[in-house]
């Protein structure tokens, strides 16, 4: 495995060197959010394979950078994604319960504009320049921000999934790589367990 100081620098790199891309993807999911604030109301199956985009794009910047590990690990993520979303109901999405919502909206939101990486010469770069789908921490927190928001998407099989993966990058982010911020994936992982064990004896919370 790289070293701390030579994957901060990677990560660095990715986020400074591909804007554009960083853009694109803010712009996507802008437009999610607006579609879905205008009523749209997509099916489970369809918001699983959507969600798994961006850790694909997670994949590919990182085998760029000569970052093997974090590539192998999105790659599997992107996959296992893909194939459990496929296995999801065509039923629409539908909301969590108040708390386990709003507490989506805030990891969407940590996601969009999460700060550390970029070089930015005012706050408002952070809104359409975060590095959302190219590094690991801010996707995830997207990702697990829409389990939060609509209950899983029915699926047990991603909520898992994305537990495994938010608590071990937040972890490792906090522990490791020293960057702290990273507790907010790890708050948002917790909630994300609390509420599968909660859907275990309370469906539809």
């Amino acid at each position: 495995m790289l070293k701390s100081q030579e994957i901060i620098e990677g990560l660095q790199a990715i986020v400074n060197q591909n804007i554009m891309f960083s853009i694109g993807w803010h712009v996507a999911f802008y437009a999610l959010i607006a579609a879905l604030i205008a009523k749209w109301k997509p099916s489970n199956e369809l918001f699983a394979l959507l969600i798994g985009l961006p850790a694909l794009s997670v994949a590919f910047f990182a085998w760029l950078s000569g970052n093997p590990f974090n590539g192998s690990m999105f790659s599997v993520l992107a996959i296992l994604v893909l194939i459990f979303g496929l296995k999801a109901s065509n039923q629409s999405v539908q909301f969590s319960s108040l708390p386990f919502a709003i507490a989506g909206v805030g990891m969407i939101l940590f996601g969009l504009i999460y700060p550390h990486f970029v070089e930015a010469t005012s706050i408002f770069k952070y809104l359409y320049a975060s590095p959302l789908g190219l590094i690991p921490c801010p996707t995830l927190s997207v990702m697990i921000g829409f389990l939060l928001l609509f209950r899983g998407f029915g699926s047990s099989s991603i909520t898992l999934t994305l537990i495994v993966f938010g608590l071990f990058y937040g972890i490792f982010g906090v522990l490791k790589l020293a960057v702290y911020l990273d507790l907010f994936l790890v708050a948002g992982t917790i909630t994300l367990l609390a509420k599968y064990f909660l859907t275990l004896r309370t469906p539809g919370v």
